[in-house]
């Protein structure tokens, strides 16, 4: 995890100092706006910085307490009948607190603990905007193909609206079999541009996670609708792989170390730290040399709230890890379940299913076109065979982001 955190801040750290100078390069493919993606997207630059936090954190937890030089002087002579040099006192003072009952070594860990807390929560971070941008790219095929789609559909409609138009100017069918021919191509060309509005819409979700400001180009992006290969590994291998690898998991068990290290952290506290001192002090005309040591007398506050407060604190942490391990393991389910359904979807397309509605719709046509059958279920044929193609690219999509989120619940990727 720590290295998947590491490869993160790697990538952010050498492309955000160009990524204000270079343009987007248009069409997107997949690993493409994935690049871009690791440059611009702020929630990502956001954990990368509270990484950097918890480091600063961690480098001031080392640091050893410092020094305490006093000058001082006394019994300076206002009046009096005393000289003043039988009166006054100066002198220098060097003290140097020493830490007792480990602090410094306990603090360290609590700081390492809180590090790698933050270093598990960039990878969390990173995972799941990278989920988001899996789904908002299969979105805009998705989109895309809708519009390819309803251009097609159009385009039969045309052609049907020409013979129509024809045939009753030759006497050969009612006006009104070209006013149907006509309603249904307006139909196709209100469909058509909701189609291409929800690519517009669906391209900027897409460069909005990106971080871009410019969305002129929404919906160019290269890529197909292809079912991916089936997981190589079972439901409860993934679900044992998530318990290990998932970042949410890892981050709630460094949360729960991180409690634990402040629990020893907090008792320690208990014990007072001392403060020796030696210095040099002049009495009138003579010089004299300091000792001495400072130690609290722990006798009304022995830090019992500061105890009490990080053992609730980690109690917290045990439930919430709980909490994460059987959130996680439900997430795998139901990322696995909604593949095999999926899958068990194309399969039914892959036996013929968009084949015959292909078949179906070229023989109402030509039927239709010889006369043989009515306009009407010509038109059923050609909506029969636009759903099923629509249901078939619904399949792929789901196939694909079921399979992201299946990554994603696993917390890598699954072996196919």
């Amino acid at each position: 995890m720590r290295s998947l955190a590491r490869i993160a801040l790697t990538l952010l750290a050498t492309a955000l100092p160009v990524a204000a100078a270079e343009q987007t390069d248009f069409p997107l493919t997949l690993d493409r706006a994935v690049e871009r993606f690791l440059q611009r997207n702020l929630a990502v630059e956001a954990a990368r910085h509270r990484v950097d936090v918890a480091r600063a954190e961690q480098l001031a937890a080392r640091m050893r307490p410092n020094p305490t030089v006093t000058v001082a002087a006394e019994n300076l002579r206002l009046s009096g009948p005393t000289s003043a040099g039988e009166l006054y006192e100066v002198g220098t003072t060097y003290s140097h607190p020493i830490e007792l009952g480990g602090k410094r070594a306990r603090r360290s860990s609590v700081a390492d603990a809180t590090v790698a807390v933050a270093e598990a929560q960039l990878a969390d971070t990173l995972q799941r905007r990278l989920l988001d941008l899996k789904r908002a790219f299969y979105e805009v095929l998705l989109a895309r193909h809708a519009v390819e789609q309803a251009a097609r559909s159009r385009q039969a409609l045309d052609e049907l609206v020409t013979l129509n138009e024809t045939r009753f100017r030759a006497g050969a069918v009612a006006e009104g079999e070209a006013i149907k021919a006509r309603v249904e191509r307006g139909k196709a060309e209100t469909a058509l541009a909701q189609a291409r509005l929800e690519l517009q819409q669906a391209g900027i979700r897409l460069l909005d996670i990106l971080g871009e400001s410019d969305f002129t180009a929404a919906g160019r992006i290269e890529g197909d609708l292809t079912a991916p290969p089936a997981p190589a590994t079972d439901l409860q291998a993934l679900r044992a792989l998530a318990l290990q690898r998932r970042p949410t998991v890892i981050a709630a068990e460094q949360t729960a170390a991180l409690a634990t290290h402040r629990i020893a952290l907090e008792q320690s506290r208990r014990t007072p730290d001392v403060s020796p001192s030696v210095g040099y002090r002049r009495v009138g005309e003579n010089n004299t040399v300091l000792f001495g040591i400072s130690v609290p007398l722990p006798l009304l506050d022995r830090n019992e709230a500061g105890i009490a407060r990080a053992r609730a604190e980690a109690r917290a942490a045990e439930a919430e890890l709980a909490l994460q391990r059987q959130r996680v393991l439900a997430e795998v389910e139901a990322a696995y379940r909604a593949w095999e359904s999926a899958r068990e979807r194309l399969a039914a397309f892959d036996q013929g299913l968009l084949r015959q509605a292909e078949e179906s719709e070229a023989i109402a046509r030509a039927a239709y076109r010889e006369g043989a059958i009515d306009l009407l279920p010509y038109l059923e044929a050609q909506r029969t065979r636009a759903e099923v193609r629509q249901q078939y690219l619904k399949a792929l999509f789901d196939a694909r982001t079921s399979l992201s989120e299946l990554e994603y619940a696993a917390g890598s990727e699954v072996p196919r």
